[in-house]
């Protein structure tokens, strides 16, 4: 039977791409491509990397970088780097195959163009010795997320609305998704969390630990902005049931407070027409659920605040047979995402 696998299970490679986008990266590029190389890296003490590079920065990354022996560098064409969104997820079964759904740059909002974020399935399908089965639905990676026994849990707000699939009914979105996931239900979570651009990925409310535990991001704090909406997913989540009729174990998360901003951190941004604009003194998402895992170990982002030990040590007490890493997500969050966003897991 065809099933799309949890993250916690064994992973063939990780994927990730090189930075370019001067209208979404400051500094010319250069602080975000140094968090990817060195997260690239230490993913591949774990497991196999397949790193992303145009063509024609492919000589400059050699030049200027060194990679893990495990990294291997392929050139391909894409628009931006966040490949947990544009290269879908792999379905096990008979025979594996990678699910393909359209990719408009998050309802046609962030950035343009797109096309070749679009396409990226079949560069990696080449890669992968993977065959591709396209689906009509237009969504990002960051917003499902499969408890591996069939169950998909999903942000509703991001998937149907008219900026990604005007013309589906909510029934049709659903039969459409169920099938191209292999999936016999979904959870849907009404809306996610305030100012994560993509209009609310699942991967900054919930991951899972393994097949019947969930963390899931929430605050205390009545002044945070978050407050009401954790307990709404809270409350949903609660409710879940998997395929075998059973409730989720929930582990609350903290969320880190709303960082603001700065100068320095809109610093060289090009503004063009079509981006999203990076202004200083505007809020920017963070989370720690948005999270990395990948064989024997979970990369986490951390923020250079009090609250990443507590964060750090419930994913530790959650993961007691992975190795937790600390590593700084300040970068990543800048351009709109997190560890999880910018990479992708392979099986």
């Amino acid at each position: 039977m065809n099933r799309l696998p949890g993250e916690f299970e064994k992973q063939r490679a990780a994927v990730v791409l090189f930075p370019y986008r001067k209208d979404v990266w400051r500094a010319d590029c250069k602080p975000i491509r140094d968090f990817m190389v060195g997260l690239a890296n230490i993913m591949a003490e774990f497991q196999p990397v397949v790193f992303g590079v145009l063509p024609e920065l492919m000589d400059f990354a050699k030049a200027n970088y060194t990679f893990h022996k495990n990294v291997k560098l392929i050139p391909v064409k894409y628009n931006d780097c966040w490949s947990r969104d544009t290269v879908s997820s792999v379905v096990l079964g008979d025979q594996k195959y990678i699910t393909s759904f359209r990719f408009n740059a998050y309802g046609g909002e962030l950035y343009q163009p797109w096309d070749d974020d679009d396409a990226l399935d079949y560069s990696f399908s080449k890669e992968f010795g993977y065959p591709v089965k396209e689906c009509p639905l237009c969504l990002e990676g960051g917003n499902f997320s499969p408890d591996g026994n069939g169950t998909l849990f999903c942000v509703k707000d991001a998937i149907i609305n008219d900026n990604r699939n005007p013309q589906f009914t909510p029934e049709q979105v659903e039969q459409l998704l169920k099938q191209a996931t292999c999936s016999k239900q979904i959870v849907w979570i009404e809306r996610g969390l305030l100012e994560d651009e993509t209009g609310g990925h699942v991967d900054n409310v919930l991951a899972f630990v393994d097949s019947h535990t969930i963390l899931h991001s929430w605050t205390d704090d009545k002044n945070n902005p978050q407050y009401q909406i954790v307990r709404e997913i809270e409350k949903t989540l609660l409710n879940a049931r998997d395929v075998d009729g059973n409730a989720y174990k929930l582990i609350r998360l903290p969320l880190p407070d709303m960082y603001y901003r700065t100068k320095e951190d809109s610093d060289g941004i090009i503004d063009e027409d079509g981006s999203f604009p990076r202004k200083e003194g505007e809020p920017v998402l963070e989370t720690y659920i948005n999270f990395a895992l990948v064989n024997g170990a979970v990369i986490v982002p951390t923020y250079g605040v009090e609250r990443d030990k507590e964060a750090l040590d419930i994913i530790a007490k959650a993961f007691p047979d992975r190795k937790v890493i600390a590593y700084n997500g300040r970068e990543a969050s800048l351009g709109g995402g997190g560890l999880h966003c910018l990479t992708k897991h392979i099986n």
